[in-house]
This record gives structure tokens, C-alpha cells and sequence, in this order.
């Protein structure tokens, strides 16, 4: 069977993603916006997309490819392409996809107000234009609360405001980012930034997958405890530290897939605890999470979300095959098969070297995806968002708690092992 990939970025990214498509047998094409995908082995063929393409017309560009291909399935991993490969999926013939969930999931005022509409744990929040209305909304907010851009991920952009003057440069930020970044914000409204309640709690992932309409739960990922005030996220570990809250957190992710009314997809939602310990939902989107914690996810807790949504969009809207989409599947492991990390590459300065090195010996060792290029200038937040040299992964035997710890320790130590060299920028810049 054929399908088509969309992917207008990133692909290099879901390496483990496009070998479980090919693993199922499936000839992948690709359509992006990369033109080096054309010498890529991996797929059957390439569909160029042109870079001004966006929404409908980019939904028609591949829909017509797909059918010249003799492609009826279209799917992606990108969070960007999300909304776009479903109205693919529908000018194919489908019944299943909900174009109009997949927006809500891109833009997070979307979100608050579609929780807020169907009862859903969320914080206060305000969505704004600009510096001006953001300084006029901050008055219904007590200090301190977050600043967050109204579309990006991987806390791109967001911060905790203490005061005004930090409120003010916050916003300017993410006027700054929305400039930058403007492919990425949602093109039907103003709105460039939230604000919203700080939760104090801990700061949790959940993945899961919905097949014909039922929620299934993947896994629950810790996320490093990000004070502020800037929030550079770090140290994705498996398994969950606290499984007795899971209910709490999927009956939420019930609750909002429900609401949505998807069919099929896979899921995402980030929590943070408030003062009370109550779980609420930071944001959420019908994508999985991105990168190395799908392997991750597969290697702790067996099951396969991207091999069972893959299945899923081929079936369709055909009820013999949905019937049986859970047939000799691996089922979600009850006890928890490893321990499972990734860490972030930061650094600071001009990159000049970046590989995996003496960290690929250890037996820990999953995989190094680098991030940033040689000559690439990498920084911190606020001068930089999200400028990692790459994301090290890494897995050790789960037999109790104390192993979560443990992988994270290794998760450092081999951080310190890559072959990841940077100078400091004066330094590059006396050199050129």
C-alpha cells in the first residue's frame, strides 16, 4: 500500500516514524518542502511543495499528487502539517478526518476557550494583540503569570512575569517570535499571545492514541521542574513517578478527545499541577510528542501508537478493518518495561562540532539527533528559543522507582560524553 507523508519539515526529526511505516510494508512518498528529501533512499517518490503554499491551496496541491500517485491515505507528524493532512484525507474521500479539531489543536487561545466551553481543567487566561492590550488584560491576573506566544511548542517563547517591566519585555518577545516565526500562528486572528495563570505543580506529558473514537493511553512522561523564568524544557523521563494519578489525567484526555469528536489520532496534552495538586491542561494537540519519545514511549510501555494510527488511516471509514485494528497488537505493558530519558544538548556559543562521540559506546545509549550545524550560533533563553546543539536519548533496565533517577543521571553524564564543540562567539567572530 502507498501513502503519503506530508512533512513540510522536520521529517529528519521522526526518523523512528518513517521506519515504522516502512516496516509495515508501506511505500512512502513525501511531500515537503526540503529539497534535499529528493536523494533520500527511504522514499518511493518526493512531492515538492512550493514554500508560499499554505491552507487550502497547499491542501489541493497534495490531494492532487495523491491521486496521480493512485495514493487514497495521506498522514503526517508535524504539527504544523496537522490541520492541512486532514483536509487532504478529506478531498480524498474520507469521513473520519475533523479538519476544524486539528486547528483548535494549533492555536492555544482555541484551546482555552474549547476548554473552558465543555467544562475541561484549564487555567485563567487572556489572549492579546500586542505590548498595548497585554499590559491593559494583565490587570485581571495576579503576579506572578505566564507569557506565551499563541502557537509554537517546546515552551518556545514562554516566560513567568513577575512584575510589569518583566511583562512588558515578555510581550515584546513574543511580538519579536511571531515576526519571526509567522508560518507558524494561526492566519485568522490577531491574537499573538496569552496570558495565563502560573501553576506552581509539576509539569507532566501524556501521549495516547484514538482509534475509531476510543482513547487509548500510551504513556505519561515526567518533564524537568521549570521554576521560570524562562522555560527551556529538559528531561523527558519514563516511566511516570506517580501512575496513581493517570486516571485523573486520562479521563481529562477522554474528555477533551470526546468533546473534539476525532476519530482517528494520535494525542497530546501537557499538565501542570496548581496549588492544590488538581491537574490542569496546559495544551494539547493531535499530534503525538515529537521526536526521540516515541521510541521511548515504545521501548517502556510496548505499545505502538504510530503503527496503530498508520493503521487506523488506512482502514478509513471501513468497519471489518477498524474491527480489527487491535489483532496480534502489543498491548500497553502493565508494568513498566524500562527506564527512558531524553536530554537536551544546551550550549552556548559558535558550534564546530556535533555527534554523538564517546556517548555511542554505552550501553544506555539509544540515538543523538542533532539539532544545529556547524557555524550555527547557539544561545539561551531570552536571547535564544530552543537553540540545542541535538537531543541524546538514552534507556536503562526498569526495577523500581529509583531507576527513574538513575536514567536521568546517566541521561547527564553522557550528555557530558558528546563530541559537541562550541566557542564563545566573541572568540568566532575576532576569528572571521
Amino acid at each position: 500500500m502507498r501513502i503519503l507523508l506530508i512533512m513540510r519539515n522536520t521529517y529528519a526529526w521522526h526518523r523512528e516514524h518513517i521506519e515504522t511505516l516502512e516496516r509495515m510494508g508501506l511505500e512512502v512518498h513525501l511531500a515537503t518542502t526540503v529539497a534535499q528529501a529528493a536523494d533520500d533512499g527511504r522514499f518511493a517518490g518526493v512531492v515538492a511543495i512550493p514554500e508560499e503554499l499554505e491552507g487550502a491551496a497547499l491542501a489541493e496541491h497534495c490531494a492532487a499528487a495523491a491521486r496521480r500517485l493512485g495514493i487514497t491515505s495521506a498522514i503526517t507528524f508535524y504539527d504544523s502539517d496537522i490541520a492541512v493532512t486532514s483536509r487532504v484525507n478529506e478531498l480524498l474521500g474520507h469521513r473520519w478526518p475533523r479538519p476544524e479539531a486539528d486547528a483548535i489543536s494549533r492555536d492555544k487561545q482555541l484551546q482555552r476557550t474549547f476548554l473552558a466551553a465543555h467544562g475541561l481543567p484549564a487555567p485563567q487566561f487572556a489572549a492579546v494583540d500586542g505590548v498595548e492590550a497585554g499590559l491593559a488584560a494583565a490587570e485581571a491576573f495576579t503576579y506572578p503569570f505566564i507569557v506565551k506566544p499563541s502557537a509554537l511548542a517546546a515552551s518556545i517563547g514562554v516566560s513567568l512575569v513577575r512584575d510589569r517591566g518583566e511583562l512588558e519585555r515578555a510581550l515584546a518577545d513574543v511580538a519579536r517570535l511571531a515576526e519571526e516565526w509567522g508560518g507558524y500562528f494561526p492566519s485568522d486572528g490577531p491574537e499573538i499571545a496569552l496570558l495565563e495563570e502560573f501553576l506552581p505543580g509539576k509539569e507532566v506529558t501524556l501521549d495516547g492514541v484514538v482509534l475509531d473514537g476510543r482513547f487509548h493511553l500510551v504513556g505519561v512522561t515526567n518533564k524537568m521542574q521549570m521554576p521560570g523564568p524562562y522555560f527551556e524544557e529538559d528531561f523527558y523521563t519514563l516511566p511516570f513517578r506517580t501512575p496513581q494519578e493517570e486516571p485523573e489525567l486520562v479521563a481529562a484526555a477522554e474528555g477533551i478527545t470526546a468533546a473534539l469528536g476525532v476519530r482517528h489520532c494520535l494525542f497530546n496534552a501537557e499538565f501542570r499541577q496548581d496549588s492544590a495538586g488538581r491537574y490542569r491542561v496546559v495544551e494539547f494537540a493531535t499530534r503525538m510528542s515529537g521526536g526521540q519519545n516515541y521510541r521511548n514511549l515504545r521501548e517502556v510501555h510496548g505499545i505502538d501508537p504510530v503503527r496503530l494510527y498508520a493503521k487506523a488511516v488506512l482502514a478509513g471509514d471501513d468497519a471489518d478493518a477498524l474491527a480489527a485494528l487491535l489483532d496480534g497488537e502489543v498491548p500497553r505493558a502493565a508494568t513498566p518495561r524500562a527506564a527512558a530519558c531524553i536530554k537536551f544538548a544546551y550550549r552556548t556559543g559558535t558550534l564546530v562540532r556535533n555527534n554523538a562521540g564517546d556517548a555511542a559506546h554505552s550501553p544506555h545509549f539509544r540515538s543523538y539527533i542533532p539539532a544545529s550545524q556547524p557555524g550555527d550560533r547557539l544561545r539561551r533563553a531570552p536571547e535564544g528559543w530552543y537553540e540545542i546543539a541535538g537531543s541524546l536519548a538514552v534507556a536503562a533496565p526498569y526495577r523500581g522507582p529509583a531507576d527513574i533517577d538513575r536514567v536521568e543521571r546517566i541521561a547527564a553524564e553522557l550528555d557530558e560524553r558528546l563530541d559537541v564543540v562550541v566557542v564563545p562567539a566573541r572568540t568566532a567572530a575576532a576569528a572571521s
